[in-house]
This record gives structure tokens, C-alpha cells and sequence, in this order.
């Protein structure tokens, strides 16, 4: 489950920093950049919890 959380938060990182090199420097992709960063480092903090 967290690996499918963290593939979400990759493909949203993607998508948002294709758009940032592309010149879209409008507030929607930095904040979708940021929040799926924090997205993957939840998702891999909740996985290495779980696996302790």
C-alpha cells in the first residue's frame, strides 16, 4: 500500500517538474511538486515504521 502511495507521489513529481522546465511558473506546479515530495517521504517513513 505505501509503495502505491509512494508511486502516486513520484508520478506527481514528474508531472510537476515537467512543467516547471517547461516554463509553467505558475503556483500550481511548485505546489504540486512540493506536496508529492512530502507525499514519497511520508510514504517511506510510514514503511520503514511499519517494518521495525
Amino acid at each position: 500500500m505505501y509503495e502505491l502511495v509512494k508511486n502516486i507521489g513520484l508520478g506527481l513529481f514528474v508531472n510537476g517538474t515537467f512543467a516547471l522546465l517547461n516554463g509553467d511558473i505558475n503556483i500550481k506546479p511548485i505546489l504540486i511538486t512540493l506536496v508529492s515530495v512530502f507525499i514519497m517521504y511520508g510514504a517511506i517513513q510510514l514503511s520503514k515504521r511499519n517494518k521495525q
